[in-house]
Order: structure tokens, then C-alpha cells, then sequence
């Protein structure tokens, strides 16, 4: 076949028209993505007015490796939240249904003082927020019912005490979920933010 008679051929037409609708689907997602692109600034700033209901300014606070990491969590990221000048911790807490099950959580911690006058003391906790999880089930069973459990327990905080999904008499003991071990990875998202702040931010211990 000669190339004059090649670019007349069916076999090139259908090959033009694949390169042609190649290269306007790539025009448009080029496009689309632009259109739809979220920065990691607009994500924490959407972050922010779900959890809070308004626009806040919160600065990060650095913490080491060895400061992030706890035995039933980590911390991902804390701020410190200038309007009311407390703690906003996103922490992950292990220990949940299957291998390497974790849940995601925001939590709010109220204080008084401060870090640099070195009265800092930990009240209790405005509010929980859920962030994510990973091979949890029965996520739709954990509603405001529960996650208000951490909020209305600010003499247990403010004393010390943690969270558990196994002990009624001392921490949580929520049975509706239907799911221990996913209330315990939860347990542990929020027990890691009050070990962070109890270590770090008051020197004491865990």
C-alpha cells in the first residue's frame, strides 16, 4: 500500500479520530481538574468551618516524630485556635475492627492558661468531629449520640481519665454502635489527643 493510499484508508480514519478524541477528552479533564482542584489550605479551611460552623484562624503547632507518636495513636496535626485559644487535634486511634484498623478524628480541647505562662490546664472537650476511617464498619451506627459521650465528660478529662470502649464504669461504654472495636479506635483517636496535650503542652504524663 502506497501512503497516499494509506492516508485514504479506513484503518487511518478510525486511528484519526481515536488520536482526535484523545486528545480533546485530555483538553477537557486538563480542564475539569483546574476547575475542580481543592489546595490542602481550602481542605483545612472547609475542615474548620464543619467543625467550628464559622471561619477561625488556627496556627499549627510543630511537634517532633517521638511527640506524634503514642501507643494506641498518633497525632497528625494540632492548632491552636486564637478565637477561644484552645487545642484542635487530628489524630488517628488504632486498634479497630480487622488488620490496622484506625478511625480519624477532629477534637477540640478546652483549656485555660497558657503554654508560655506555663499554667496551661485541660478543662475538658468542646466537640468531636469524624474525619475518616480505614476498614471500619458500621461507621453509620457512630452519631451525635455518640460522639457526645466525649463531650460531656469534662470532670472525667479534667482529672486525668481516658476513653474505653470495653469499661462502663470508667470511660465509654456504648453498645448501640454495634461495633467495639471501631469505638475503640475512636476511643484511642481521642485518648491520643489528651495524652499529646497532657505530655507535651503540660509536661506531665500520659
Amino acid at each position: 500500500m502506497t501512503v497516499k493510499a494509506f492516508f485514504k484508508s479506513t484503518a487511518f480514519k478510525s486511528l484519526a479520530v481515536l488520536i482526535a478524541i484523545v486528545l480533546v477528552a485530555g483538553a477537557l479533564l486538563a480542564v475539569c481538574n483546574d476547575l475542580l482542584y481543592v489546595s490542602d489550605e481550602e481542605r483545612f479551611a472547609r475542615s474548620l468551618a464543619k467543625i467550628y460552623g464559622s471561619e477561625v484562624t488556627a496556627t499549627e503547632v510543630e511537634l517532633t516524630d517521638e511527640e506524634r507518636a503514642y501507643q494506641n495513636g498518633s497525632v497528625d496535626a494540632v492548632y491552636y485556635v486564637e478565637e477561644d485559644g484552645n487545642y484542635l487535634f487530628h489524630t488517628t486511634g488504632t486498634g479497630g475492627y480487622g488488620s490496622g484498623g484506625t478511625v480519624t478524628l477532629w477534637t477540640i480541647l478546652t483549656c485555660t492558661g497558657s503554654r508560655e505562662d506555663g499554667d496551661l490546664a485541660l478543662t475538658g472537650i468542646e466537640k468531636v468531629v469524624y474525619d475518616s476511617n480505614s476498614g471500619q464498619t458500621l461507621m453509620a451506627n457512630f452519631g451525635d449520640a455518640f460522639y457526645a459521650v466525649f463531650e460531656d465528660a469534662d470532670e472525667l478529662v479534667a482529672g486525668g481519665g481516658n476513653f474505653s470502649a470495653t469499661d462502663a464504669e470508667d470511660g465509654l461504654f456504648n453498645l448501640e454502635t454495634g461495633a467495639t472495636y471501631t469505638s475503640t479506635a475512636a476511643c484511642n483517636a481521642v485518648n491520643t489527643a489528651l495524652a499529646c496535650f497532657r505530655t507535651v503542652f503540660m509536661g506531665g504524663d500520659a
